[in-house]
C-alpha cells in the first residue's frame, strides 16, 4: 500500500527546489493533501488542500540569511507549517522573533583556520602513520568522477546498511570540492566533499572511509583539507553536526525527549563515535536547532525519522542484533 506521506521530487539533486522568486531549497512533507504556487498580477500566492502540508528545510543557513528570509516571510511563515532542521545560532533571533518553537537537538564542530587544531601529540602521530600509506588528491568534479565516488560509497563501511538521505547532499555536486586519500596503486581509501556557504566559511557534506583504509587515513585528510582551505583564505571550516549531544534540557521537555530517545538508538546510529572522531581536532562546538511554526509536534519528528531513512536504519540494526542472537543460541544449542 503507498504511503499516504511523500515527498514532492521537485527536482533529482538531494536538495529538492521549490521554484518561487527564487530557487528555495525545501522539502515538502505531503500528507493527504495537494500543494502548489501559482503566480498572479498580485504576486506569489499559496493554494492547498486539506491543511496537512508540512515545508521541511534542512541547514538554512547554508543558502539563507535573515534579509532572504524576511523576503519569503508572506510566502512561508504565515501560510504554511514549517520544520527547521540543522539550524545555527545565526538564525535563532529571528525565528523567535517570528513565532518558532525552537529546540537543541545536536551540535555543529567548527574547526577555525587561526587555532591550532592539530597540536595534540596522539593526533600528530596518528597523521604520521596516515601519511606513509599515501597521499591526498583534490578532484575536480566531472561526471565521472561523480561516478567514481558512488562506487567508492559501496566499498566504505556500513555501505551494506540502509542510507540516512535528505540530511546532507550525498551526491557530488559541481559546487563541491572532493579530497581523496589514495594509496601508492591509487586505490581509494577516504573521501570527504566540501561546499562553500560564504567567503569565509566552508561546510562538509561527505565524509567516507574504505572498509579497507589504513590508520590515519581520514585525519589526514581532515589535515590536509584544512591546510588546503587556510590557504584559500576561508575563517572557518564546518566538519558537521552531530545530534542528540544535548544533556542540559529540561526533563519531560520535548526537547529532552528528542535527545533521549536519540541516545537509545546508538546501536543504530552511532552519533558517540561521530562526535569523538570529530572531537580529536579539538573543535568548537556550537549548538544547533529545530524549528517549528507554529510548534513543533513529536509526529512532525517521526515522519522526518521515516523519510531520511532513520527507522529504516533503526529496523536493520534491529533485525541483524536478532539473527544473531539466534544463531548464538542455535550454536549453543547444538
Amino acid at each position: 500500500m503507498k504511503s499516504a506521506l511523500e515527498i514532492l521530487p521537485y527536482s533529482k539533486s538531494i536538495s529538492y527546489q521549490l521554484s518561487i522568486v527564487e530557487n528555495i531549497e525545501a522539502f515538502i512533507l505531503k500528507n493527504n493533501g495537494k500543494i502548489f504556487f501559482r503566480k498572479d498580477k498580485i504576486g506569489i500566492s499559496y493554494s492547498h488542500k486539506k491543511n496537512k502540508n508540512l515545508i521541511w528545510i534542512n541547514n538554512p543557513q547554508v543558502k539563507y540569511d535573515v534579509e532572504t528570509l524576511n523576503s519569503y516571510n508572506e510566502i512561508f511563515f504565515n501560510n504554511i507549517p514549517i520544520f527547521m532542521t540543522g539550524c545555527n545560532s545565526s538564525l535563532i533571533p529571528f525565528l523567535k522573533k517570528n513565532n518558532f518553537e525552537i529546540m537543541k537537538t545536536g551540535k555543529e564542530a567548527i574547526l577555525k583556520f587561526d587555532y591550532p587544531h592539530f597540536s595534540n601529540k596522539s593526533l600528530k602521530d596518528i597523521i604520521k602513520i596516515g601519511l606513509r600509506h599515501g597521499n591526498i588528491i583534490e578532484y575536480p568534479y566531472s561526471t565521472n568522477v561523480a561516478e567514481t565516488l558512488e562506487e567508492f560509497k559501496l566499498k566504505c563501511t556500513h555501505a551494506n546498511e540502509p542510507q540516512l538521505k535528505y540530511l546532507y547532499n550525498d551526491v557530488l555536486l559541481p559546487s563541491n570540492k572532493l579530497f581523496v586519500f589514495v594509496d601508492k596503486y591509487n586505490t581509494w581509501l577516504g573521501a570527504i566533499t566540501v561546499r562553500t556557504i560564504n567567503s569565509n566559511k566552508v561546510i562538509t557534506d561527505l565524509i567516507l572511509r574504505s572498509r579497507n583504509a589504513t590508520k590515519g587515513t581520514m585525519e589526514v585528510l581532515i589535515y590536509s583539507i584544512f591546510d588546503k582551505l587556510k590557504q584559500e583564505g576561508f575563517e572557518s571550516w564546518s566538519l558537521g553536526e552531530v545530534p542528540y549531544i544535548i544533556y542540559d534540557s529540561p526533563k519531560l521537555s520535548k526537547e529532552f525527549l528528542i535527545n533521549f530517545t536519540g541516545r537509545r538508538l546508538k546501536f543504530a546510529y552511532n552519533y558517540l563515535g561521530l562526535y569523538n572522531f570529530k572531537n580529536k581536532f579539538n573543535p568548537e562546538w556550537q549548538d544547533i536547532y529545530t524549528c517549528g511554526k507554529p510548534n513543533l509536534n513529536l509526529s512532525t519528528f517521526i515522519k522526518a525519522a521515516s523519510l531520511s531513512n532513520m527507522t529504516a536504519l533503526v529496523r536493520s540494526k534491529l533485525f541483524s542484533s536478532s539473527n544473531h542472537r539466534v544463531n548464538n543460541t542455535t550454536l549453543l544449542n547444538n
